[in-house]
């Protein structure tokens, strides 16, 4: 059977989703014919959130060069209609995340008007809320949670005509329009007999990876699979709870054997030059098995890579491994400051000193540092958006990166947004990297956008330049001539000194440049 993979990416590229890489290679392994339609390079009207993070200082700038990159007003569907004529596909399936829904049901509706062919969605947002889907009348099934062995049966029972509503996993509307899920298998644990990921069906645009300013041809992996903390933000707390207790183990993976095969498989294949592994802690992983890992992996791969880490997880060893592996970058989940937002909303676990203490082993060891932040969560205020600056600050985090909070379906933290005003979930919220979605008495969404577009010239530079960061965020004509010069600084002070401020001696001329746009033009401050 023919199996049309749509992804209706309104993001940025440079990333091959690792369950449709795995799904396409588990329909390839049964025989089936499997190809992807992609919205990568599709201009939605939304800001990417690469542009984004360049323009507010998280990322350094890329030059691409020749290479077309950037989103085109097309028509998409029509793209979408052409594609289906030249497939001519048996099944279409939806994989989205949570603020790509709506393009998903777009391209759902498209599909149907095309020919009324099974369309069926997966991935977390399906499975967080297939009820929204499946009565908009252009989804015929939803995959609830793991789709490793039900896409086989899935595959299997279409082939030979029968009826997928007895498969577990499996969400639909019976005959009276109510929705029915199905149980659910267990957790998937043999990770080591999948097949290897399968990045054929993707543009090879998205094997370019951009990182600390340079361009290199990258992979997506995961070693582990699972998380074990309960933060309210992150829909794994709701996903443990919908499998229950029975369901297996949660954190499983690969042997280190099985593992490092394939890296050098897909290295060799794809002319790697940089992987991202995309485990939710990558330091969680035994002592054993990180040793034989970070062993193998030297001996046998060693390209530079990039990983998210708990700071409780950090030793003082598995730094140093790391450092052997050639890891050019960890990420640390800050993302509050505030000690009562950060252990009590958020559900956070590691402490300052922790997160201090990991971030500094890290910087010891000239391994980059980068740090995630959330802005605008519920009982957010200037006050606390200042703490956890200040926490980037003394832990001396080379990158911070910021982001608005947004509440997923299914999190515990949606329900206290909602619960206490801060949210209005009855228009369809979409995520947008440009604003808040929370609204707060205590600070304006204005105010918060201003933050957030500053929270790297705070966390980075020196408080003598508070005065004019803090002025910046007015949106008058000082104010955007006070960033423009800001700006100036800062790249010359921190990117090209690897996330580390280095005025050279210029302090004092810098200072100077920023007062004389400080003054209004008959002299008198503004302030």
């Amino acid at each position: 059977m023919k199996f049309l993979f749509i992804w209706p990416n309104r993001g940025t590229f440079n990333f091959k989703p690792i369950g449709i890489a795995l799904l396409s290679a588990i329909m390839k392994r049964k025989g089936h014919e499997v190809e992807l339609f992609d919205t990568t390079f599709v201009d939605f009207g939304f800001e990417a959130i690469s542009k984004v993070r360049f323009r507010i200082r998280v990322f350094k700038p890329v030059d691409y060069g020749e290479l077309d990159v950037e989103k085109k007003k097309v028509d998409w569907k029509a793209q979408l209609i052409q594609k289906l004529d030249e497939f001519q596909p048996d099944v279409v399936g939806v994989s989205a995340l949570f603020d790509e829904v709506e393009i998903g049901l777009e391209a759902s509706r498209a599909t149907k008007q095309w020919r009324d062919v099974p369309v069926i969605w997966g991935n977390k947002a399906a499975t967080m809320d297939p009820e929204r889907l499946l009565t908009d009348g252009s989804v015929d099934f939803v995959c609830v949670g793991e789709g490793i062995e039900f896409i086989s049966e899935f595959m299997d029972c279409l082939s030979s005509g029968g009826d997928p509503r007895v498969l577990k996993n499996i969400a639909y509307l019976d005959d009276a329009g109510r929705v029915r899920r199905n149980e659910l298998h267990g957790y998937f644990q043999k990770l080591d007999s999948l097949p290897y990921v399968d990045w054929s069906i993707f543009d090879p645009r998205q094997f370019l990876k951009p990182f600390d300013g340079r361009v290199y041809v990258g992979g997506d992996h995961m070693i582990y699979w699972g998380c074990c903390n309960d933060c309210t933000y992150c829909i794994n707390h709701a996903y443990r709870s919908m499998y229950g207790p029975k369901a297996g183990r949660f954190l499983r993976g690969y042997s280190v054997d099985r593992i490092i095969e394939e890296l050098k498989h897909v290295v060799q294949k794809w002319n790697l030059t940089f992987l991202k592994f995309h485990d939710e802690d990558f330091c969680i992983k035994p002592k054993s098995y990180f040793r034989e890992l970070a062993e193998k992996y030297e001996r046998h791969i060693g390209l530079p890579f990039t990983i998210e880490a708990n700071a409780r997880n950090l030793t003082k060893e598995k730094v140093g491994l790391l450092k052997r592996m050639n890891c050019a970058s960890v990420s640390i989940g800050i993302e509050n400051g505030n000690t009562h937002l950060r252990k009590d909303i958020l559900k956070r676990r590691e402490s300052k000193e922790e997160i201090i203490r990991a971030v500094g082993m890290l910087n010891d060891a000239q391994i980059r540092t980068s740090s995630f932040n959330l802005i605008g969560i519920p009982f957010e205020d200037r006050s606390t958006i200042l703490d956890t600056i200040k926490l980037n600050r003394d832990a001396g985090v080379r990158y911070p990166n910021v982001g608005f909070f947004f509440p997923l379906e299914g999190t515990d933290l949606r329900e206290i947004a909602i619960r206490n005003g801060f949210f209005d979930d009855s228009h369809g919220a979409v995520f947008d990297d440009l604003h808040p979605i929370l609204h707060f008495s205590e600070i304006s969404g204005e105010e918060l956008v201003a933050l957030r577009e500053r929270f790297t010239l705070y966390v980075k530079m020196p408080k003598e330049y508070y005065k004019y960061i803090e002025r910046s965020e007015r949106p008058d004509e000082i104010g955007l001539k006070l960033t423009e010069e800001i700006h100036k600084i800062y790249d010359e002070c921190v990117f090209l000194n690897e996330g580390v401020w280095t005025d050279r001696g210029k302090n004092r001329n810098y200072l100077h440049r920023l007062e004389q746009i400080y003054q209004t033009a008959d002299g008198t401050t503004m302030c």
